[in-house]
């Protein structure tokens, strides 16, 4: 019996509006009323999905959760209260920052509040408006960092080849030392070895005292891999990215801009249940 079930967002659970349509709300709040968690796992910050749990009705709302930041954070939505945090070690991401200006990419820098943005473009800058507001920066290096965690780095390119030639040049002690993800079919995501959505699901249901063998995933993308492994059934949406369509049980024959995870609680959760 499905317990909790954690969504991705972007591309997942919201529109290309980057809005939740009506009959998902609903059917989120039918498993809610349930007792059945419903949990948002985003690479994003927590601090910028507020619109969406407002939509969702777990805004502020005590005993529900969202995996933020790849994993990286795990909050209770009442007062924000962070439960597990998992940071990058500084001189680590000061290295990958400073490859990322060797490049053409837009470097972003993720600490619990804040995203700062290096070679920020109009394209980006458009692509993240609804989303999250970020702050431009020029400097070379991490140092006005140097006392704040840093949570996850990315590149942002809308060529998903150009990002591979650059995941097969990183030095190795890159590779070893981090999780590498995609998303969005424009962003190459580093986060610390091991922190990626699963294990903020798995902490989520020790927390809860879940099996996760009564987790479900839900998710369209390569950096809710971890998630889509660790959960006891793991759903993608019609939209799914090809890499990753083997590493599900199920795939919905719906998109995100077709209500995708109102399908998917309602057929294998409310009506199963």
């Amino acid at each position: 019996m499905i317990s909790i079930i954690a969504s991705d967002l972007d591309e997942t659970l919201l529109n290309t509006n980057k809005h939740v349509d009506a009959y998902t709300i609903e059917q989120i709040k039918k498993v809610s009323d349930q007792g059945i968690q419903f949990v948002c796992a985003t690479g994003r910050p927590f601090i910028s999905i507020q619109n969406t749990l407002k939509e969702i009705g777990l805004y502020d709302k005590e005993n529900t959760y969202t995996i933020s930041l790849n994993g990286a954070c795990v909050t209770e939505n009442k007062n924000n209260r962070i439960l597990y945090m998992q940071p990058m070690d500084h001189s680590l991401a000061e290295q990958i920052y400073k490859i990322g200006l060797q490049y053409d990419v837009c470097v972003q820098v993720y600490t619990i509040d804040t995203v700062y943005a290096y070679r920020l473009n109009d394209d980006e800058r458009d692509f993240l408006k609804g989303r999250m507001q970020v702050k431009e920066i020029h400097e070379t290096d991490l140092t006005f960092l140097k006392d704040v965690p840093i949570m996850k780095v990315l590149y942002e390119n809308t060529s998903f080849d150009y990002l591979q030639s650059i995941d097969s040049s990183l030095p190795t002690n890159i590779r070893q030392a981090c999780d590498l993800s995609y998303s969005s079919a424009r962003y190459f995501e580093f986060n610390k070895k091991g922190v990626h959505k699963g294990i903020g699901l798995k902490f989520l249901c020790d927390h809860l005292h879940i099996d996760i063998n009564n987790s479900m995933a839900i998710g369209d993308n390569i950096n809710d891999l971890g998630m889509l492994k660790t959960a006891g059934i793991a759903i993608g949406v019609k939209n799914l990215h090809p890499l990753i369509k083997d590493q599900v049980d199920h795939i919905c024959p719906y998109t995100h801009n077709e209500d995708a995870v109102g399908h998917i609680l309602h057929d294998y959760v409310l009506i199963k249940k």
